[in-house]
């Protein structure tokens, strides 16, 4: 009977103990589960806000692609109504002799007149484009500068609600279970670091030295084939040794503040200029036109080689007035060849489990204190702070899927068709969020604001 009780009461301390133990490691990792959920949510929150943002740059340079191809056409337009009047007209005169060519004439002269009604009306669409475009770039100018205030609000808001998530529920019995920290020390340090974190990630580009470079590149090569140049084929420039025809055209960015689209077509013919005289090519103007918009509805300027028909053409452009020049978008604040290789931010937060929401036998009451000699039936744990902690932190990164990674064959429709590697910016939306280890100096302040002794940093593991 006395080595029966005696076995009895040692199977009773290790069951207690087994008990303890297990409910603490589950608790433990349930606190830890919770930690990178609500940090992945928060940096998931602030990835999808970079990525808005880049539809939104995205979205701008389209649109004010558009207006390049409006004033494209616009001077198309005008260039072809002059070609075809001015060919008309010299047909005119051979109509007299032949009767056939009078006809094309007066075809020309209607296609003129046509090409002609078209350029006005081109003018004045043009001139509504430009003001839907200058009210664009102002709500988006406030929607950024909004998400760039509330971003980490936001992400924190997101971090508290994955966590209070993981609290798991039983009918109509909710268990505390964890929550973010809200220990004053402790918010306010995590709080802190994520609103430094997001506020110095980006900034919106201004309007001295070469702020909007990136976003005149990204419009530039946004332009398609008809905006960006128009040089003509074919009969437009040909060579016949003593004569031919020269068309040029395309749409130029001067400065980040004002657009210019030109079309001329000039008739050559050898002769001799200069003195002394010496071979060259005598040119005449057949058509022109030409397109500008900026704040002011300026000229700009005039274009090589300077001949009269591109000085009949600056002198007869249409202006647009209001336009504001390449948008000062949001981006990332150092785009350095230097920190492409880590380019990202982190979130972090603390998420706590008080003893008391573990179940162990000292929670249940289980354990009674007695004096008997026999011993105590009690097994309270020894929690730091009374409570379970877990850091969490994740890192927003950028990462475009590319041709050649192993085993990425499921994103085909988004390689660049250069197999290059992109780096990180507001233009293209492929900012992604990822787990993040904690390094020994956050782990060691964050203890401190928990009242916690900072040599924990040296031996625990992760952001346990």
């Amino acid at each position: 009977m006395i080595w029966l009780l005696g076995t009895l009461s040692v199977a009773a301390a290790v069951m207690y103990g087994v008990f303890n133990v297990s409910q603490l490691t589950v608790a433990k990792e349930r606190t830890v589960n919770a930690a990178d959920a609500a940090a992945l949510a928060g940096a998931t929150v602030e990835a999808r806000l970079l990525n808005l943002m880049a539809y939104n740059n995205r979205a701008m340079m389209a649109n004010e692609a558009f207006l390049v191809q409006m004033l494209s056409l616009e001077s198309w337009t005008q260039y072809f109504s002059n070609t075809a009047e001015h060919i008309g007209d010299v047909m005119d005169v051979l109509g007299a002799v032949v009767p056939q060519v009078a006809i094309a004439a007066r075809l020309l002269h209607e296609l003129a007149a046509a090409a002609d009604e078209g350029h006005v009306r081109l003018g004045q669409s043009i001139g509504k484009v430009v003001t839907a475009l200058e009210g664009e770039k102002k709500l988006f100018k406030g929607s950024h500068l909004a998400v760039r205030t509330t971003g980490s609000l936001l992400a924190q808001d997101a971090a508290v609600t994955v966590a209070e998530a993981n609290r798991a529920q039983y009918g109509q019995h909710i268990d505390a279970g964890v929550q973010l920290d809200r220990r004053p020390a402790v918010l306010a340090l995590t709080l802190t670091a994520n609103a430094r974190e997001w506020l110095s990630f980006t900034r919106q580009y201004g309007t001295t030295g070469d702020d909007r470079r990136d976003a005149a590149q990204v419009l530039l090569a946004s332009r398609d084939g008809f905006s960006a140049s128009r040089p003509g084929a074919g009969w437009l420039n040909f060579d016949a040794l003593l004569f031919g025809l020269e068309k040029d055209g395309g749409s130029r960015l001067k400065s980040y503040e004002r657009w210019e689209s030109q079309d001329t077509l000039e008739l050559w013919v050898k002769g001799l200029c200069g003195k002394p005289p010496r071979p060259c090519k005598l040119y005449t103007p057949i058509g022109w036109g030409r397109s500008n918009a900026d704040y002011v509805g300026g000229r700009g300027d005039s274009w090589s080689p300077r001949r009269s028909a591109q000085m009949l053409a600056y002198e007869d452009a249409s202006r647009h007035a209001e336009w504001t020049g390449v948008p000062h978008v949001y981006d990332i604040r150092d785009k350095s060849l230097s920190q492409r290789s880590r380019l990202g931010l982190d979130f972090v937060v603390v998420v706590s489990r008080p003893a008391s929401n573990t179940l162990t036998s000292d929670a249940l009451r289980m354990g009674a204190p007695t004096g008997s000699v026999a011993g105590s039936s009690e097994m309270p744990e020894r929690l730091a702070g009374h409570r379970l902690s877990a850091i969490g932190k994740a890192r927003v990164f950028f990462e475009r899927p590319r041709r050649g990674l192993p085993n990425d064959f499921t994103a085909r429709s988004l390689w660049r068709p250069d197999s290059a590697k992109e780096h990180g910016s507001l233009f293209s939306p492929y900012w992604q969020a990822r787990l993040a280890d904690t390094s020994q100096s956050e782990k060691t302040a964050l203890l401190m604001a928990m009242g916690l002794a900072p040599d924990a940093a040296l031996y625990t593991p992760g952001g346990q």
